[in-house]
């Protein structure tokens, strides 16, 4: 894993360097360019080495044959495979890297090479006779790509602060995208004006100064008929083999085990390709912070495990320096991205890089794929609640508000997760599915939230889930619920989060259960393999039973959250008052500072938990700050 940046057709070599040296943290173990005088156009790369540590596989890398130059974040698993299949085909190859693969596949199959690779890739490829460019995102977002295009200049990066090094871009901040009814930014939005993603699947070409971009892979749904004993052993060999690609590394591999199903099964099945113990990694809070975000210590479930399978065990308990650190993970994230789960996922790489691994394996994308999320459950209950008469639901609706969902000791979980469910569940299958998110606001309070925003509907956020809603008519609402977060909330939130976190450590972030064959096998199945009589991710556990003890399996679900709500009434209580005052927000004029205050004196009070909505409101300003105000 590594960072890439482009500059075609503009800029020069100093910028590129800039450009290279602001994510070196990407990359610290190699950091190159390569200047093409006669195009004005420049590749650079940042190296995190993980497969052949030599400097043969340094990049950018360049091909004789065709003149082409190549530039890579990622890796590909099945790099061996494709490697065997070029070489009969008279290939040489010069290196013992999966980036020499890349660039000879792309050699022999040009973009349908993207079909054969098996892997989590951002990946250029320039050729420095014609200037000619391809650019291109794995199939479901593992690995970020940006860029920014004036007619035929580009300049793509890993991350935007890389773009920002090219003095030809005006920086503003896209205030569309940034009044979205989300706690993140819809690809291909970014937060910053005229800098977009690169979707998932998708790839983009520059020939001369023809600019074209385009799908190559997607979710397709369908819900076909499968008998239960075929599913299990598709998806039990699945596993086993998404498992045994993801931990080819020539340096240490290792695992974060919260003691879940989703991490359990990864480092059991981990376990089983190793002949020493493999590293897992848990990390702990206090448990004062715990009480008061509502959380319980589940961390023994992870020891037990380690102690029952023979893992080498870390356990982190940490109380970071929270003031100072939330700024610095901001600026790591580039995008406005309002999750406390990062913070908790920078912490424990960087404890990781300190014993030495370099390669962390993670459930990323199961609750997705899988339907782990309490929200789908609650979608579907919905269902069943609508069928009460609406003006005792009312009455409920109604009494339940004043009920308070917090005191200065402790977070009341299960009141605050009642009337979450009652703020959504007379509503339609759509809109509920829309609200149900952390923090998500309704078309009721989205104008109170902000100043000027326009219409509800208008945001991409609604956009594009209702069409990806629509466009899967005849399946069921639960293949709906996880199609829509395998497409929006997978991509441009949880994955684009853990990248950049992980990143920051220096370390490289691996997700084995959304290898896209599960993806592919998962959305052909009806939804009675996802939840079975209120049992979620159905099908991964019964399968999950072969490796992992049952009390595992079937413990209740612990979010991966830090203690949010303890830190915004403590140690960011101050940074809160300051931040988000009324004079400051006002300043600001994108948030309605009147609406501000009171859910902040609502929040304090106990009468409503708008801790979401609050720790989303001051990592934006302090995303504004960081980028906008200098």
């Amino acid at each position: 894993m590594c960072g890439i940046v482009g500059f075609i057709n503009c800029g020069n070599r100093i910028e590129l360097q800039q450009a290279v040296d602001v994510i070196q943290h990407r990359g610290p173990d190699n950091q190159s360019i390569k200047w093409f005088d006669s195009k004005g156009s420049g590749l650079g790369h940042a190296r995190l080495s993980i497969i052949d540590l030599s400097e043969a596989g340094n990049q950018p890398m360049y091909d004789a044959q065709t003149g082409n130059w190549l530039t890579f974040n990622g890796e590909i698993y099945n790099y061996q495979e494709i490697r065997d299949e070029l070489k009969k085909e008279g290939y040489v190859f010069t290196s013992a890297s999966d980036t020499e693969v890349v660039l000879k596949a792309y050699h022999k199959w040009g973009e349908k090479s993207l079909h054969r690779f098996n892997g989590m890739f951002a990946f250029a490829i320039y050729n420095e006779n014609s200037g000619d460019l391809f650019v291109c995102r794995d199939h479901l977002g593992i690995k970020p790509l940006y860029y920014y295009r004036n007619g035929s200049q580009i300049v793509f990066a890993s991350e935007i602060k890389s773009i920002l090094s090219f003095s030809g871009y005006n920086k503003e901040p896209d205030l569309y995208a940034i009044q979205t009814p989300v706690h993140f930014q819809v690809a291909p939005n970014t937060g910053f004006k005229d800098i977009y993603k690169l979707e998932a699947g998708h790839y983009f070409k520059l020939e001369g100064k023809n600019f074209s971009k385009k799908g190559y892979w997607e979710i397709k749904p369908s819900e076909d008929s499968i008998s239960y004993e075929e599913a299990f052993e598709q998806l039990d060999y699945l596993l086993q083999d998404s498992i045994r690609l993801q931990m080819i590394s020539d340096v240490p591999v290792g695992a974060l085990l919260s003691g879940g199903l989703d991490s359990s099964i990864i480092s059991a099945l981990m376990q089983k390709n190793m002949n020493q113990p493999i590293n897992t990694f848990t990390i702990k809070f206090n448990k004062e912070d715990l009480r008061k975000q509502g959380n319980v210590d589940d961390s023994h479930y992870a020891k037990k495990l380690a102690e029952n399978l023979g893992f080498n065990h870390h356990e982190i308990t940490i109380q970071p320096d929270i003031v100072n650190l939330l700024p610095k993970i901001i600026w790591h994230l580039d995008e406005p991205i309002a999750d406390p789960a990062a913070i908790n996922t920078y912490l424990i790489s960087k404890a990781a890089k300190e014993k030495g691994i370099k390669v962390l394996l993670s459930g990323m994308g199961a609750d997705e794929v899988f339907s782990g999320y309490r929200s789908h459950l609650a979608c579907l209950k919905a269902d069943i609640y609508q069928k009460v008469p609406s003006f005792i639901r009312t009455g409920i609706e109604s009494a339940v508000k004043y009920i308070p969902e917090s005191n200065k000791k402790r977070n009341f979980k299960y009141i605050r997760w009642a009337k979450h469910f009652l703020r959504i569940a007379s509503l339609s299958q759509l809109d509920r599915a829309l609200a149900i998110k952390n923090s998500a606001l309704t078309p009721q309070n989205f104008n109170q939230y902000y100043l000027n925003a326009g219409d509800y509907r208008d945001s991409l956020y609604v956009k594009k889930d209702t069409a990806n809603f629509m466009s899967l008519n005849g399946l069921s609402y639960l293949t709906k619920l996880c199609f829509n977060d395998s497409k929006i909330y997978l991509p441009d939130h949880n994955l684009a989060y853990s990248d950049k976190a992980i990143m920051a450590a220096s370390v490289e972030g691996r997700p084995p259960l959304i290898d896209p064959r599960i993806v592919e096998f998962l959305f052909k199945l009806p939804p009675e393999f996802r939840i079975n009589k209120g049992i979620q991710k159905y099908l991964l556990k019964k399968v999950s039973e072969k490796y992992l003890p049952r009390e595992i399996i079937y413990r209740p679900k612990a979010p991966f959250s830090a203690p949010m709500r303890g830190w915004l009434k403590n140690e960011l209580k101050e940074m809160v008052n300051d931040t988000l005052s009324f004079d400051t927000v006002k300043r600001r004029g994108v948030y309605n500072p009147t609406f501000v205050q009171k859910l902040i004196e609502n929040n304090t009070k106990g009468l409503e938990d708008n801790s979401q909505l609050i720790w989303r409101l001051i990592t934006n300003e302090i995303w504004f700050k960081t980028f906008f105000d200098n």
